[in-house]
This record gives C-alpha cells, structure tokens and sequence, in this order.
C-alpha cells in the first residue's frame, strides 16, 4: 500500500489515474459522507462531521500535490496538464468555502 502512496506523491502514477480515480474519487467519497452526516445526522454527528472534513483536509493535501506532480511530467498533450493543475487550484478554493460553510453551520442551532 506504501508503494502506491509514494508514487503518487512523486507523480510516478499516470495522470488520469492520479486526477480522476484518487482525485475526483476521493472527493465524491468524502463529499458522499460529509452530505450524509449533514443531512440525516442529528445535532451529536458534529463531531464526526468535523473528523471527515480534517481526513478529506489530510488527503486533499496529499493528492493536490501529487495531481501537481504528475501533471508536471504528463508526456501528452499540454492541454491536459494545465487543465489538471487548474483543476487543482480550483479544489483548492472549494476546501475553502467548504470549510468555511461547515464553520458557519457549526454555529448554527441544531
């Protein structure tokens, strides 16, 4: 399991695997999660709410950076490698309101 993790993370894996299966899989797993905690979670699902999104953090980290990575040596088209990084960056923003979201919901009564 460690080698794959390490691959990743120097970009040894091919870009659509590393963007579409760990990057936009990942996301819609944690994302899947995340909404079922919200919406059919009770006021006592917070904490687990806040442990989901600090996982989704952990991994976001690890694989932006090994989507930056493997876009950079992507042997193909140079479009691809753009739209990834852009992608990236994009995710990026979304963690962002994301976080700030549950911040303001958190605050919210139950």
């Amino acid at each position: 399991m460690l080698t794959w993790i390490a691959a990743a993370w120097r970009g040894r894996l091919p870009l659509w695997l590393t963007y579409w299966v760990l990057g936009v899989g990942g996301n819609m797993s944690f994302v899947a999660v995340l909404l079922a905690l919200l919406f059919f979670g009770r006021a006592a699902a917070w904490p687990w709410l806040w442990l989901v999104y600090g996982l989704s953090l952990v991994w976001f980290v690890f694989i932006f950076g090994a989507i930056w990575r493997a876009a950079g040596v992507y042997p193909g088209h140079r479009l691809w490698p753009i739209l990834a990084r852009l992608g990236v960056l994009v995710g990026i923003v979304r963690m962002t309101l994301e976080g700030v979201l549950l911040a303001g919901l958190a605050g919210a009564p139950p």
